[in-house]
């Protein structure tokens, strides 16, 4: 929640300084347009390195994707159908997927330049394009090197909305089966879930045992003494007519 907070705030803050930046001075086209072309080259070069990267990791976990992916603004499905692939088929088609939409991207912004006149595109891309780089889940795995257990696949675009509504998309859409490092899947939860209400079942019967037993016990005694009252009278009556006789 706090991390897309301020994403937002580091956009809304780019959106503003951009108004301040004069792109009628030709130097300041200029520096943008470097900007924009080292830091989109270093991306697609990363990405290089990412699918080298997954090629050789050779990772044969067993994914299961769901056939129709959710949308950004609803949950996903855990009991719609789904496709099974290793783990670097998987990565594969993700980072196929990331490097499709750096493409069009590019190809937008730089339509807007020289058919328009547009700028401030290329400087947003330059500061937002590092910046969802460092949120994706294969730079973290394949070059910041962190533990892919952190990062469950399939993986669920997140809501843009998300940060105002709290919604987490980021939970995995799927289950994924791993016979190395033990994720937990969907099957093990409903499992677990079967055997906590049983349990919880189970202590509910003893409590009702034990209250029934409780009190039972309270009316032992009161019966008891009733019996003896009884017999104490009965003794009374009998020594009465012992008298009189």
């Amino acid at each position: 929640m706090a991390g897309k907070m301020s994403d937002m705030a580091v956009t809304f803050g780019l959106l503003f300084l951009i108004q301040k930046i004069d792109f009628k001075n030709e130097q300041n086209i200029l520096y943008a347009q470097i900007a924009f072309g080292v830091v989109q080259a270093l991306i697609l070069v990363i990405y290089g390195v990412v699918y080298q990267s997954v090629s050789k990791s050779n990772n044969r976990s067993v994914v299961r994707v769901p056939k129709t992916q959710p949308s950004m603004f609803s949950a996903p499905d855990p009991d719609a159908p789904t496709d099974e692939m290793t783990a670097s088929e998987y990565d594969q088609s993700q980072l196929k997927k990331l490097f499709t939409q750096s493409l069009f991207s590019i190809g937008i912004t730089v339509f807007l330049f020289f058919k328009m006149g547009i700028i401030q595109p290329m400087v947003m891309q330059s500061v937002l394009g590092p910046q969802n780089l460092y949120k994706n889940k294969l730079f973290k795995i394949y070059i910041l090197g962190q533990d892919e257990t952190q990062f469950p696949r399939p993986w669920v675009e997140e809501s843009p909305f998300s940060a105002f509504t709290g919604a987490q998309n980021d939970t995995p859409a799927a289950t994924t089966e791993q016979s190395s490092n033990g994720d937990v899947t969907i099957e093990d939860k409903k499992v677990k879930k079967i055997e906590n209400s049983s349990k919880s079942a189970s202590s509910s019967k003893s409590k009702s045992t034990t209250a029934k037993r409780a009190t039972v016990a309270e009316t032992k005694p009161t019966v008891s003494s009733s019996s003896s009252e009884s017999e104490s009278e009965e003794e009374v009556d009998t020594k009465k007519k012992k008298k009189y006789l």
